[in-house]
């Protein structure tokens, strides 16, 4: 127990810290309004499993592990101060236990410690940048875990009961301490044990460890909703569209820049970073929050508009780093605070396109393609259903049907329609559902792009009304089931299209074709020779979370030697398509041809992909690294017409 001394020092840290954390709330309630109170029992839920189990941090290896120790053992050193307040005598069999759990986690946690102190400042890995409070931080709590082991062994060398059983890294400790020295400075030794957790307590809000307390609230508050689905803009009310000024995030977004540890992670993850492009994800969130700061007192007095230094090429984040974005979401996926960094580039692209006026070159080519003829390349749209003469199948057309009775829409897509590789892909997929015996049409010239590269580069007009007449095309017709061969499709069609009435079952091909597979519906022969790898779609794979279904579909056609890459699955490195970057310049390191290195050096023979982007920029870092003759670039489709019997 405590008395008065101690508990009006704990008092005083209490307030402190109370204190800073106001104002850091004070920072995070200038944001704009958004509700993210649904299901509660769920987001406590998920909080625990991500606190107790973590996952994301795990993943890691041993630095994960080490600050998985870390958590524990600064969780149970809380548990053990807040039940020694308490006006109760624990009976043995209860209190034994838990001294000996705590015993091994203070030693654990005090190595994982010293450990990630070592990788820190000796290792010194390049996702970590160094600041002064990283270091008082560390050394606040060796010295706080440090102090704790010794106090443990001082109580023992002066007591030296029964106890010892349940302190078995105490009582080590104490066969070096002599008695008499233990007695004379115990009492010392907990007062600096004291005095260090009040200053723990203190400085909590105002460096590292506010992660504790901000970390925590952002994986309580995190996104729900379809996973990767941009917000859809109110275009017909707003005055402003996107983000052009810190105080326009939510607050949300804004808690996503307390919430920050600088751990590196998405930085390490990030395909324009390590291509040696401008953007940093880290550094994005870190500008965003410095901007924050410094802008903070003028919101409050209410002249943030006449607030000199702009968020954009200014005080936060440069036009150069909100361009070179894929959207690939592995900053989002590896993230373990679960700040959403592509949510907000993508409203800072809004509104640079809507507000200003501003996007790359290529961009404004690409969008008068859109409005004009529906689609990326400009191809003419009376030109939509050209591909079916060329490549030798014959879909039903539906909208040229009156009630046409049918199970699946096909969703062909920009690519499949247009680009000369990928109409070979789609003609496969109909060959697939010919032999199946699939009911499936096409929408013919009445599909328009879905919208996903107006909507990932800004122009959000353009992407509703796009949305706007492909949902009531498919509605006149009934459309219940659509399949697609693009994940860029998928992810518009089945996440978003619904923020607009748009409610449909959304398949890609390769789970598609899978069930077809399973149901016996179509004949594999059950050998390929050769090696093959497999590129994960960052669409596919981690908005979409299919992962399993392309490996399936390949063991089912025949595939015996599938080498993996290293980067793989969830944690796949981006073929650099995405986010409008498939039409646009790329300076320095080609990501393309950085992953299609990686794939090469599986000794593989043939890459397989379930992506019409990510064929084409496979194909083109084939065609770079000179293996054209011998390395074969297919998506799974091809794969398993090729296995048809």
């Amino acid at each position: 127990m405590l008395n008065t001394i101690d508990t009006a020092i704990f008092t005083l840290a209490l307030i402190l810290c109370v204190g800073g954390l106001y104002r850091m709330w004070g920072r995070i309630r200038l944001g704009a309004p958004e509700d993210r109170s649904d299901a509660p029992a769920k987001r406590r839920s998920y909080l625990l499993s991500a606190l107790l189990g973590h996952k994301k941090i795990r993943k890691e290896g041993v630095e994960g592990r080490n600050h998985y120790w870390l958590f524990l053992a600064f969780l149970a050193m809380l548990l053990i101060i807040a039940v020694a307040q308490l006006p109760i005598s624990l009976p043995w069999w209860i209190a034994g236990p838990i001294a000996l759990v705590v015993d091994i986690l203070g030693l654990l946690g005090f190595v994982g410690l010293l450990l990630l102190t070592k990788r820190r400042y000796c290792e010194k890995p390049d996702r970590l940048d160094e600041k002064s409070e990283d270091s008082w931080g560390l050394l606040l709590l060796i010295l706080l875990f440090a102090t704790g082991l010794l106090l443990t062994g001082m109580r023992i060398a002066v007591a030296g009961d029964v106890w010892n059983l349940w302190h078995p890294v105490g009582f080590l400790i104490s066969l070096i301490l002599p008695a008499k020295l233990s007695a004379a400075l115990v009492g010392w030794v907990w007062r600096i044990h004291l005095l260090l957790i009040v200053t723990t307590i203190a400085l909590l809000p105002y460096g590292k460890l506010s992660h504790v307390i901000f970390g925590a609230m952002n994986i309580y508050f995190r996104n729900r909703g379809p996973k990767g689905a941009f917000t859809a803009l109110d275009i017909e009310n707003s005055e402003v569209f996107g983000v052009g000024q810190v105080e326009h995030f939510t607050w949300k977004q804004l808690l996503d820049l307390e919430a920050c540890v600088r751990c590196g992670r998405c930085q390490s993850r990030c395909p324009a970073h390590n291509t040696g492009k401008e953007l940093n994800p880290k550094q994005v969130i870190q500008d965003l929050k410095s901007h924050l700061v410094a802008k903070a007192p003028a919101i409050k007095k209410g002249e943030g508009d006449s607030y000199e230094t702009p968020m954009i090429d200014g005080g936060g984040v440069s036009q150069e780093q909100i361009w070179d974005c894929t959207t690939c979401r592995a900053c989002m996926e590896i993230c373990p605070m679960e700040i959403e960094h592509v949510d907000k580039i993508v409203d800072m692209r809004r509104y640079m396109v809507l507000m200003e006026g501003q996007m790359p070159e290529e961009l404004i080519l690409l969008n008068k393609n859109m409005e004009n003829n529906f689609n990326p390349w400009g191809v003419g749209w009376s030109d939509r259903n050209n591909w079916m003469t060329r490549r030798g199948v014959s879909p039903r057309i539906l909208s040229e049907e009156e009630n046409p009775s049918f199970d699946v829409l096909f969703w062909v897509g920009c690519a499949g329609s247009f680009d000369d590789r990928y109409q070979r892909v789609v003609a496969s997929v109909c060959r697939i559902f010919d032999k199946a015996g699939v009911s499936y049409g096409v929408l013919g010239i009445d599909e328009k792009c879905c919208g996903d590269p107006a909507r990932s580069t800004g122009n959000e007009y353009l992407y509703q009304s796009m949305v706007m007449e492909n949902i009531a095309a498919m509605d006149k017709l009934g459309v219940t089931k659509i399949v697609t061969s693009c994940p860029h499709c998928l992810k518009t069609l089945d996440k978003e299209y619904p923020q607009f009435d748009g409610n449909y079952e959304v398949i890609h091909h390769s789970e598609f074709i899978q069930g077809l597979i399973d149901s016996g519906k179509i004949k594999l022969n059950g050998e390929l020779p050769g090696r093959f790898t497999l590129h994960d779609s960052c669409y596919l794979s981690r908005y979409a979370g299919i992962t399993d279904a392309p490996r399936a579909v390949l063991a089912d056609a025949g595939v015996k030697d599938l080498a993996e890459m290293e980067r793989n699955l969830e944690n796949n490195f981006c073929c650099g398509a995405g986010g409008g970057k498939m039409f646009m310049e790329e300076e320095g390191e080609r990501i393309n041809v950085n992953r299609t290195k990686e794939a090469l050096s599986t000794g593989a023979d043939t890459i397989c992909t379930a992506c019409p982007f990510c064929l084409t920029m496979i194909g083109d870092g084939v065609k770079a690294e000179k293996k054209e003759e011998e390395v074969s670039v297919l998506d799974m489709a091809e794969i398993v017409e090729k296995a048809m019997v």
